[in-house]
């Protein structure tokens, strides 16, 4: 049926509303499809570039909420202050990373280094093909270390930067390094690397769930919700896996995934309406706070304690890292802006019909 066609009756109506499920399906398969090839190599290659993006994704959406709020009083500031402060110190727990396959490298230096080098997440990346022919994957330092100036190499404890049993590989497979590093810089793996787990598929699913529930509010995502959780990395990888190298294991978490969703959506839509029609302001306000607090998560600058605790740092000042951050944080802010002008636009052409 023609959609210029339709009118306000009933089964126009329908018509219409599977319309747009359909064309919101399709631009989510898309995205989807592509995100799974490009997003994990670019959260291995490019980690506090792609905090940024996040962060400014994020903190452009809380202008969405904010708006939406009819009351904002001192009662509402407050239970956004309370909100922020329990999603600050919920972020801010230690993150285990028991199930990341760890073992350790050798940097060696073409020559002895002029001066110090520090080595943390965002200045060195370590690559290894998959096993079996499958994707790369990528390590990073266990924790920061300090290299002397004059030193011509040393040996790195390493963790890869996913859980999974796909970091357990074999010697000599990390033969790859990227960052900020002398140039002819050779790294070597003498032992395999052990200790990687798969993430429990009932984690997976409840993750799922959570993830589909924050997609149906204003202005928060259900990426976000997985990168808070630890998932957003393993199932992107596990999507790229299962869609482009055919494995069984990794097609069985996507399963898992979809299961969730649909689920999710069953439950959660119904909750949403009951919070909206009985304390729509105190709800926003409260997705308010957690997204103010989960900023925390995404701050772009962190170095490792030796317990592998993500340390906040301020920005080393204006060098290549920082820029870089800065512009990907702005694309972000201005991804959300742009888009909800379109959509503010859109909504005010068809009030006026």
């Amino acid at each position: 049926k023609d959609p210029d066609t339709l009118d306000s009756g009933p089964d126009d109506q329908e018509v219409f509303h599977l319309l747009f499920l359909a064309s919101l399906g399709m631009g989510a398969a898309f995205a989807i499809v592509t995100g799974a090839r490009y997003i994990p190599v670019l959260l291995d290659l490019y980690p506090a570039q792609m905090r940024g993006l996040f962060l400014g994704l994020v903190l452009a959406s809380v202008v969405i909420p904010v708006r939406m709020m009819k009351v904002r009083d001192p009662l509402m500031w407050g239970i956004i202050g309370a909100a922020t402060l329990v999603t600050l110190w919920f972020v801010g727990l230690p993150e285990g990373s028991s199930g990341n396959a760890r073992g350790t490298v050798a940097l060696s230096f073409p020559a002895p280094i002029s001066e110090e080098l520090t080595l943390g997440p965002q200045s060195l990346t370590l690559l290894a093909s998959g096993e079996g022919g499958g994707r790369d994957v990528a390590f990073g330092p266990a924790e920061s270390l300090t290299v002397p100036a004059g030193a011509t190499g040393l040996e790195v404890p390493v963790v890869a930067r996913m859980a999974g049993q796909a970091g357990n590989i074999s010697a000599g497979s990390i033969d790859d390094l990227r960052g900020s590093m002398p140039e002819g810089t050779r790294v070597q793996q003498t032992e395999a690397t052990t200790g990687g787990v798969d993430p429990a598929l009932w984690f997976i699913f409840l993750g799922g769930m959570v993830a589909i529930s924050a997609m149906m509010l204003p202005g928060i995502s259900g990426s976000f919700v997985l990168l808070l959780l630890g998932l957003y990395h393993y199932v992107t990888h596990s999507l790229g896996e299962a869609l482009f190298s055919q494995d069984l294991s990794a097609a069985l978490v996507v399963l898992t995934m979809i299961s969730a969703i649909g689920i999710g959506l069953l439950t959660f839509s119904r909750v949403l309406r009951w919070l909206f029609a009985r304390a729509p302001d105190r709800t926003l306000a409260v997705l308010v706070g957690l997204m103010v607090g989960s900023l925390r998560k995404l701050w772009p600058f962190v170095e490792l304690a030796p317990d592998g605790r993500e340390v906040l740092q301020p920005p080393p000042g204006m060098d290549g890292l920082t820029i870089s951050v800065l512009l990907t944080f702005t694309l972000g802010c201005g991804l959300v802006l742009a888009f909800e002008a379109v959509g503010r636009r859109a909504t005010l052409t068809s009030r006026h019909g």
